[in-house]
């Protein structure tokens, strides 16, 4: 029986050892991404770029600290259709769903989380704690409902990536919870208020599409991942509400 000779040998442990020492490193960035040292690692993308280029990791986590959106969703969705087999692949179909998400685009964000479901069983985005389903909001009645928990709105929006994204979706440095969108201005100001009345830090927000107006309710700025998820699922248990987690 033939043997592989030794410098075959030598060098296929090399480039495995290689491939490890690089998810490694990329591991390690996503992590201070997570931590909230954003800046830190946008600083150190041109060279670890330059080591790595054109590797799904690297761009995934280019991706998360690149500050215009429509950009980071270009980058995260190049991921998804050129290394569909990359362990970054799921995570960058989640990324993109929450930028969908965040921007009220419902239907878009549809077609991203159903993608998910179908092309990545497994993942651990379909589970992780934060994630709210589009498809499971129902439509807000025009008058103000009795109950103060939020009732977000479906927008008929375009599945149609939008040429550009307001600087407020983007990752920065900071994470924020997304309490409810509304179609009518009272309804928004009642969820505000609630949220107030715990003690919180709220802002309401107006987006328009397609001439329709959405009241977006945020609560809260978190340094990282962890804590914004941490404090939705606190809001959960304590409020019956759910929060999303998107990028301030």
């Amino acid at each position: 029986m033939s043997r592989i000779p030794v410098a075959i040998t030598v060098a296929l442990w090399a480039a495995l050892t290689s491939v490890s020492a690089q998810d490694a490193e990329v591991e390690k960035y996503i992590g201070m991404v997570n931590s909230g040292r954003v800046e830190e690692v946008r600083g150190e993308m041109p060279a670890l770029l330059a080591r790595y280029p054109n590797d799904p990791g690297v761009l995934y986590v280019q991706a998360l600290v690149t500050k215009d959106g429509a950009e980071a969703a270009r980058i995260y969705q190049s991921v998804v259709d050129n290394f569909p087999k990359s362990k970054y692949a799921d995570a960058s179909l989640y990324r993109l769903y929450q930028f969908y998400y965040a921007l009220g685009l419902y239907r878009t964000a549809d077609l991203k989380l159903a993608q998910l479901r179908q092309e990545y069983p497994g993942s651990q985005y379909l589970t992780k704690s934060g994630v709210v389903d589009p498809a499971s909001l129902k439509e807000e009645p025009e008058a103000a409902p009795q109950d103060p928990s939020p009732v977000p709105v479906r927008e008929e929006a375009s599945a149609v990536v939008p040429a550009a994204a307001p600087a407020s979706v983007i990752p920065v440095s900071t994470f924020t919870l997304q309490a409810g969108a509304y179609s009518t201005l009272a309804n928004a100001e009642k969820q505000k208020a609630l949220f107030e009345r715990l003690g919180y830090d709220v802002e309401m927000i107006t987006k328009v599409k397609d001439t329709k107006t959405l009241y977006v309710v945020r609560v809260g700025s978190y340094p990282s991942v962890d804590a914004a998820r941490a404090k939705a699922a606190e809001i959960k248990k304590s409020q019956k509400i759910d929060c999303m987690v998107v990028p301030r």
